[in-house]
């Protein structure tokens, strides 16, 4: 399937996360919180304005993927924390996400408010080889677990 045709949309509402598929999160590899957790405290991310969900959807409306990102106020990045896909759609879904999320960081720096993003995302993962090709790199600080 085309990653190209589907859409993303902000969810702005905690009851969407009722339609989100629970495979979506299942499949992310080296998580380290239960997809239990995420539907019982992931509504309540929409109410801050420092979070930002996406869903994306096809033309019929089904949710194929996921997007969360935090905006740290810091640092002026946004710090990807899930990003899943239908399996089918896999191909092509890192560089689609990308460019969204490029084009998000354009439009919020358009807006009247205190934070420029800047353009370098930040991305929580447990494969950052997937990244090679989209020019991906360990940056200098690194998350540590203790």
């Amino acid at each position: 399937m085309d990653i190209n045709k589907l859409e993303f949309e902000l969810v702005v509402v905690p009851e969407v996360f009722g339609y989100i598929p629970p495979h979506l999160l299942e499949q992310i590899y080296g998580r380290s919180w239960s997809v239990e957790r995420f539907f019982k405290y992931g509504p309540a991310s929409v109410l801050s304005h420092f979070n930002r969900f996406w869903v994306l959807k096809d033309v019929g409306n089904a949710i194929k993927g996921v997007l969360f990102a935090t905006i740290d106020v810091l640092s002026e990045k946004l710090n990807v924390v899930i990003f899943s896909v239908d399996e089918e759609y896999h191909k092509g879904s890192l560089k689609f996400a990308l460019d969204f999320l490029r084009q998000f960081i354009a439009e919020f720096n358009e807006l009247e408010v205190d934070i420029k993003l800047n353009e370098k995302i930040n991305w929580v993962t447990a494969q950052p080889e997937m990244f090679d090709e989209l020019g991906g790199k360990q940056p200098k600080t690194v998350l540590i677990e203790v």
